[in-house]
């Protein structure tokens, strides 16, 4: 069926009991510009990896391509989803439109936390690699990740356009900097690819040794935070140009473009390390690598290159999640002075109060959290999200069959049973102290859930069923 026939996003928007209020000014390279800037892959490769090596060694490397793999089957479990609600609110809203009442209450406390640990984590991070590019910088490191956080939220609160174009230019930077680090990490290999990969080892008590099964299954939650933020492309739902499908498109090329960004310059380091003891002992392991290739003037390089990814992080991901707050107060999921706060937008045109409901307790958070923490946590709760993810677009088929679907997904229900069992592992696999901390968070959904009950003045917008008709062929 011709394109011309789906109706307009605003439209099925309308279809589904929302009105437009963000302005659509974006296109789909502009969204998935944005999606990479939260996806930064220069902060995931220098930055975010070293807690992975640390818990899995060599097998950090088997534990990517694994979720490489499941990473793509995700999307296409988003991008179905994402067709069927064109919604802002990200996977939040996907899991409210599907699941019982409870499910969407634990998605949304562990969707939206992370727009609150993962940039207070990514502030404090950046302080470490500023001070070594400026030495005598005399502000305590939690006074310079407020600054820091501030700067990025000034920024998430102007016009979309702004945003996405200021993230563009970081994104093409970020880029540069993982091109050169590839390059000099391939020049002088000592390690062998196969040999790390399908013999993984692990520094324990200063030796190397064989990664055991436990190590392997401990490694898979800590790598979500590796491959993740694709997902910021439904974030720009109703503010994306095009039909449903362009939402689907999106979704799914930044997903693949994750994969391979944060992939190859990873392998590529830990290839080039001279000495795997003094790889994983090192505070950032790819540091390591590319100075043994480059000398000591390369982190310079490495300092300019993560402090700009780890800044277009936060400003993406204050960006993606402000808008998932928008849509909570949108949806009357609180009382209704807090909805009417919460649903409402700036003279920008975009969600200010959600954006600073993250920024606030973020900035609280940076003088109250140990680092490893927040990082290690925040692959707990994506990790959680990621299985409610898969237990909709698993379910959607069965309650909404006569539901349109702009885009379906291939290979169904290969896609969303693999996620559900991967992530369902990932989850039981973690440490005790990050799972105490995800029973808690789920135990406070669970109450606001039955709080919900009593200030919810109207039902949640019913999903129709008999809309006109649309494409049902997967993406071209």
């Amino acid at each position: 069926m011709s394109e011309s026939s789906t109706p307009p996003p605003s439209s099925r928007l309308e279809q589904l009991g929302y009105s437009q209020q963000l302005v659509r000014r974006l296109n789909i390279p502009e969204v998935v510009g944005l999606a990479m800037a939260d996806v930064s892959p220069t902060m995931a490769v220098l930055f975010l990896s070293a807690g992975v090596f640390v818990i899995g060694g060599t097998f950090s490397i088997g534990a990517g391509l694994i979720l490489s793999a499941v990473v793509v089957l995700i999307s296409l479990c988003l991008a179905e989803l994402a067709g069927m609600f064109p919604i802002a609110g990200g996977m939040y809203s996907l899991v409210r439109k599907v699941l019982p009442g409870p499910f969407s209450w634990i998605t949304m406390f562990n969707y939206l936390i992370q727009g609150i640990v993962i940039p207070a984590s990514i502030a404090l991070g950046m302080v470490g690699f500023l001070r070594d590019l400026f030495p005598g910088l005399g502000f305590p490191d939690t006074v310079v990740a407020v600054v820091l956080l501030g700067l990025a939220t000034a920024i998430a609160l102007t016009k979309v356009e702004v945003g996405a174009w200021a993230t563009g230019a970081m994104v093409i930077v970020e880029c540069i900097v993982l091109g050169i680090v590839t390059v000099a990490a391939l020049a002088h290999p000592h390690q062998n690819l196969a040999e790390v990969t399908f013999h993984p080892t692990v520094l324990s008590n200063g030796e190397l040794v064989a990664v055991g099964f436990a190590v392997m299954l401990a490694t898979l939650a800590p790598a979500f935070n590796v491959i993740n933020g694709y997902d910021a492309a439904l974030g720009f739902s109703e503010e994306l140009k095009g039909g449903e499908r362009n939402i689907a498109k999106a979704v799914i090329i930044s997903a693949v473009l994750a994969c391979v960004l944060i992939m190859v310059p990873l392998i590529s380091a830990l290839i080039a390390a001279p000495d795997l003891k003094e790889f994983f002992s090192a505070p950032a392991p790819v540091v390591y690598s590319v100075e043994a290739s480059l000398g000591d003037r390369a982190r310079i390089i490495v300092d300019i290159g993560v402090a700009i990814a780890l800044f277009n992080a936060m400003v993406s991901l204050l960006m993606y999640f402000g808008r998932g707050v928008y849509t909570t107060g949108r949806d009357a999921m609180w009382p209704a002075a807090v909805n009417r706060v919460l649903g409402s937008i700036n003279r920008f045109h975009v969600p200010g109060a959600g954006i600073m409901c993250l920024a606030v307790p973020a900035a609280v958070l940076v003088f109250t959290s140990a680092l490893n923490f927040l990082i290690i946590f925040a692959g707990t709760v994506i990790a959680a999200v990621y299985f409610c993810i898969g237990m909709a677009a698993f379910w959607s088929r069965r309650s909404m069959p006569d539901e349109p679907r702009p885009y379906r997904m291939p290979l169904w229900p290969l896609p969303p049973v693999a996620v559900i069992v991967f992530t369902g592992i990932a989850l039981a696999t973690q440490e005790t102290q990050y799972l105490v901390a995800e029973v808690v968070l789920i135990a406070l959904a669970l109450a606001a859930w039955a709080g919900s009950k009593r200030w919810s003045p109207r039902p949640a917008p019913a999903v129709p069923h008999d809309v006109s008709e649309r494409g049902l062929d997967p993406i071209a």
